[in-house]
């Protein structure tokens, strides 16, 4: 089924293993990068003599927050995928995910369009060069390194920039109904001091819209270069019953091999493989668990022999 003579299954269990690997050195990263920022952040500013709590007043220390719970969640499912030789997450962590990468690429924007023109110093002066610039880069590569099996819609961009909306309405209270002289909040971003804010919050909630939409296109393009790659491995003419009998041999492999109390039938790889070979996606689905319980039946039958 493959023109290097490696069958498919061999290298379909590689490439799983290969991407739970991927994504457990990115989510390490991140957690490295974006807990280091909230400890920087927590350091200048109770060097500056504000309050502990004052952290919470800047974006960057509630966007590294939210990277940092994002990683701490996919760092286990990717150890369990390198064990089970099968990387998968749910929805709901895809979109934390997402959330994330699209609040720490607006703190490197904000920081390079709306700061660094009137404050360097503030943009990208001693730590808040690793605040604004370092950690908001990697935690985007870090992202688009992990490959999506789940495709984002519409609704789920706006429901990933709510984080943002929320902290916006929040500055919007503290800086200008508020006021500094009262207690609020100073206009640390300088939304507010050059046009104003009825143009200014349009604005970036607009630019916030662009730069989800951003993240998601080159989410997406990525995801078909990987599974353009993957289809390049398989022969155009690979005849059904081969098809069949490495589908088949997928399955048993898991049921030989896999957690018996965690088991799962990946989908995308077979709907995959319908797709590619025109075969019935019900079919494959049959044939993968046949193998898979036949996998489980074996692994049973060594077990007592031993």
């Amino acid at each position: 089924m493959m023109d290097n003579g490696q069958s498919t299954r061999q290298y379909l269990v590689n490439i799983h293993k290969w991407r739970s690997t991927l994504a457990l050195i990115a989510c390490s990263v991140t957690l490295i990068c974006s807990v280091s920022a909230i400890i920087a952040t927590i350091a200048r500013n109770i060097g500056n003599g504000e309050t502990l709590s004052s952290v919470f007043m800047y974006f960057t220390t509630l966007s590294n927050m939210l990277t940092t719970l994002a990683s701490s969640f996919i760092f286990p499912y990717a150890v369990n995928g390198i064990r089970k030789k099968r990387f998968v997450m749910p929805k709901w962590l895809y979109m934390v995910h997402y959330s994330g990468a699209i609040c720490t690429t607006l703190v490197f924007i904000f920081a390079m369009v709306f700061i660094l023109p009137y404050n360097r110093q503030f943009a990208i002066g001693g730590s808040n060069f690793y605040l604004h610039v370092i950690c908001p880069i990697e935690v985007l590569i870090s992202f688009e390194l992990i490959e999506a099996t789940y495709k984002y819609s519409k609704k789920d961009i706006m429901i990933c920039l709510v984080p943002f909306l929320i902290y916006s309405i929040v500055y919007i209270v503290m800086v200008v109904f508020v006021g500094e002289a009262n207690g609020g909040w100073p206009d640390i971003y300088m939304v507010c001091t050059f046009v104003p804010v009825y143009v200014s919050f349009p604005a970036m909630w607009v630019l916030a819209a662009a730069v989800a939409l951003g993240i998601k296109k080159l989410s997406n393009v990525l995801n078909r270069k990987r599974e353009a790659q993957l289809v390049s491995f398989w022969k155009e003419d690979a005849d059904p019953v081969e098809i069949n009998i490495e589908v088949y041999g997928l399955g048993r492999f898991y049921g030989l091999h896999g957690d018996k109390n965690d088991l799962s039938v990946p989908l995308d790889i077979l709907e995959s493989v319908s797709k590619r070979y025109r075969l019935d996606a019900d079919k494959l689905y049959n044939v993968y668990v046949k193998g898979l319980l036949h996998g489980i039946k074996e692994r049973e039958q060594n077990s007592r022999l031993s």
